[in-house]
């Protein structure tokens, strides 16, 4: 299969991202304790109590999915020294993962500090659409219809993103909890201020189905990328849904979770549909 590894590259992203939002919608990020390579002091711990099994997955997995974005960044490169081509992606695929591993030793070594989460989320997106672009640097530029899809899938990437940290945010820094009566150890502790964050965070989830319904018009309009169209729409919609669901359910974790997977699904849609080189040319 064409550009196999480039693909099974993103399928590893993708899988690293929904693994980490298991670690925190189970709290099991300080389940191995502030030890690295090891886990409590082990290198094969208690894998009989849950957190630990998931959290020490989930270190396992992101070490494995380094070296496969490191190999990917690098054989890209070398194929489009052939082709004369050039690109800052691989580098920044590889400047992205230094980072993520700057920002992972330091979450493991301070015990996961309320808030700090977040930057991970942040650099882990990053490289999720870095990889998707480098992806598509393999594809042939195929010119095509001169339509706005590409266009308004640039800015919805850029809300839906913002978005996400913003909503990351306010459940990492346990602010959310002020929504709700009982204790709370929020970095913030303003309910005002907790309300704000929320309320933008709702505005842009809207303005993100927006611009998805328009695109979907588009799509349909010009036949081009209906079936991502579509399937970001329905991602969108389930987000939303749940994002509901969560608030009523007073942060339930796995309405949360569910939340949170399909809103990596969205952004990984709609890197597709913004960094397409055949349907619409370049």
């Amino acid at each position: 299969m064409k550009n196999l590894f480039s693909k099974i590259t993103i399928i590893s992203t993708l899988f690293a991202l929904i693994l980490g939002n298991l670690v925190v919608a189970t709290n099991s990020g300080d389940a191995c304790g502030t030890n690295w390579p090891k886990c409590n002091g082990q290198y094969i711990p208690d894998f009989t109590n849950i957190n630990v099994l998931i959290e020490y997955s989930h270190r396992i997995f992101t070490t494995s999915l380094g070296f496969i974005l490191l190999l990917n960044a690098i054989l890209v490169s070398k194929k489009l020294k052939k082709s004369h081509a050039k690109s800052w992606w691989p580098l920044i695929t590889i400047i992205l993962l230094i980072v993520q591993s700057l920002v992972g030793g330091i979450n493991v070594l301070l015990g996961t500090p309320i808030g700090f989460t977040t930057i991970d989320v942040t650099v882990s997106l990053l490289l999720l659409v870095s990889v998707i672009y480098t992806h598509t640097l393999l594809e042939s530029p195929k010119e095509g219809p001169k339509i706005d899809i590409k266009k308004g899938a640039y800015y919805l990437l850029i809300i839906t993103f913002i978005e996400i940290i913003i909503g990351a945010f306010f459940k990492h820094s346990r602010m959310s909890e002020l929504l709700y009566p009982g204790p709370t150890h929020a970095l913030i502790n303003s309910r005002n201020f907790s309300q704000m964050i929320y309320s933008i965070h709702g505005i842009l989830g809207l303005a993100s189905i927006l611009v998805t319904a328009y695109l979907l018009f588009l799509s349909y309009k010009h036949n081009n990328f209906k079936i991502q169209s579509t399937l970001l729409m329905f991602f969108l919609l389930i987000t939303a849904i749940f994002g509901l669901i969560t608030k009523i359910s007073f942060l339930s974790p796995v309405t949360s979770s569910i939340h949170m997977i399909f809103t990596i699904l969205s952004i990984a849609v709609t890197c597709l549909i913004s960094a397409d080189r055949k349907g619409i040319g370049i």
